[in-house]
């Protein structure tokens, strides 16, 4: 290590790989990928890095080497994939929030593109720098873009002029794709027009961006029905359920309209070709969807299922886990009376949780002086 920090990486290389017989660990094969990663000898490097994950997958940085890797291969796929999986342990991670993206505007992906920007803004470290400032500024006019024209759509649809309201809300959604009330009021235009395919686009958008929303979920299940997807119509009165459950008229109501649709559906299994299909393009969000729906059609499917959507759900939100980790970490050292080491998880719980939040507020009360 000494060597590779004065930047001998042949000198450092050499060493490790004589340890290899001996030492042959996840962490070796990481430091002799670096070594390599550093000789500009890809090859290697991706070969001991993937050596690496193969003997320890939990919190390895080899995962963001091979990201780079992969994004020097022009992989965008690949290399979203490796770097979304260091994301899931370090989302504070700021090139890492960077590198998503602009990967995902690469691959046009806005909506992605700009949630990744929004994650950058608020973990990098330098605040004041002109890059951190031209993204920020850029974002910013995004918003005020889309509120502004989001205002004219409303207006609008008060003029019974929807077909102004449809652009301006088109413009409102291309400038800034992480709105929920421009994504909802689009899909339920679209949905009174009829046009339930463009329908479901929008409000399977608003559902990504609150999976809570009861407005949303039974538009979405009339929009299904309407073109004869009761599958998924079947689906989004299931979610609902979950929501409704302490209100008795809706729970009555949800699960009569799921009886009715049970006797519609057809014994064939649903089509997983579209959940992988989204899966292979890193669209997490929709995937995850239409994983859920599968497992939500057939419970069979649940264990052959989970991994993945307990891998999309690390990948959508990370920082629950990590916020989880480091209160439970912290905790600990804090009843161990080792108040500096506590500080360290409960400082990280700061920086990731909304100031709001139980979390937020809990680690800060147990930060100590020392």
């Amino acid at each position: 290590m000494n060597l590779y920090n004065r930047n001998d990486f042949v000198g450092a290389l050499k060493i490790y790989l004589d340890m290899i017989n001996t030492s042959y660990s996840y962490n070796l094969c990481y430091e002799i990928g670096r070594c390599y990663y550093k000789l500009m000898d890809m090859e290697n490097a991706e070969l001991y890095f993937t050596q690496s994950i193969n003997l320890e997958d939990k919190k390895n940085p080899s995962y963001i080497f091979l990201g780079n890797i992969f994004s020097k291969k022009s992989n965008v796929q690949k290399a979203i994939e490796y770097w979304l999986e260091g994301y899931s342990y370090w989302p504070d991670d700021e090139s890492l929030c960077l590198n998503l993206a602009t990967s995902y505007f690469v691959k046009n992906m806005k909506f992605q593109s700009v949630y990744y920007y929004e994650k950058y803004l608020k973990y990098s470290k330098n605040q004041t720098s002109e890059y951190y400032n031209k993204i920020k500024n850029s974002i910013e006019k995004l918003q005020e873009t889309s509120k502004d024209f989001y205002k004219k759509a409303k207006l609008a649809m008060e003029a019974n002029d929807v077909n102004t309201a449809i652009e301006a809300l088109t413009y409102a959604n291309q400038n800034y794709p992480l709105d929920f009330d421009v994504n909802f009021l689009l899909g339920k235009i679209y949905h009174l027009q009829q046009n339930y395919e463009q329908a479901i686009i929008y409000l399977k958008q608003a559902y990504c961006l609150d999976r809570k929303s009861f407005d949303v979920l039974q538009l979405l299940s009339a929009s299904f029905q309407a073109i004869g997807n009761n599958r998924s119509a079947y689906c989004c009165l299931k979610r609902i359920v979950q929501l409704v459950i302490n209100n008795q008229s809706e729970y009555l109501s949800t699960i009569a309209a799921l009886q009715k649709l049970e006797k519609s559906l057809v014994t064939t299994p649903y089509n997983i070709e579209l959940a992988e299909k989204y899966y292979k393009e890193n669209n997490y969000h929709f995937a995850l969807f239409e994983y859920e729906n599968m497992v939500i059609l057939d419970g069979s499917c649940n264990e052959k299922y989970r991994n993945i959507i307990y891998k999309m759900k690390i990948f959508l939100n990370p920082e629950e886990n990590v916020i989880n980790e480091c209160i439970k970490k912290g905790g600990f050292y804090y009843n161990s009376k080792d108040y500096k080491q506590a500080n360290l998880y409960f400082s990280r719980v700061l920086s990731i949780a909304t100031k709001n939040s139980y979390e937020y507020k809990l680690a800060k009360s147990r930060i100590m002086n020392v």
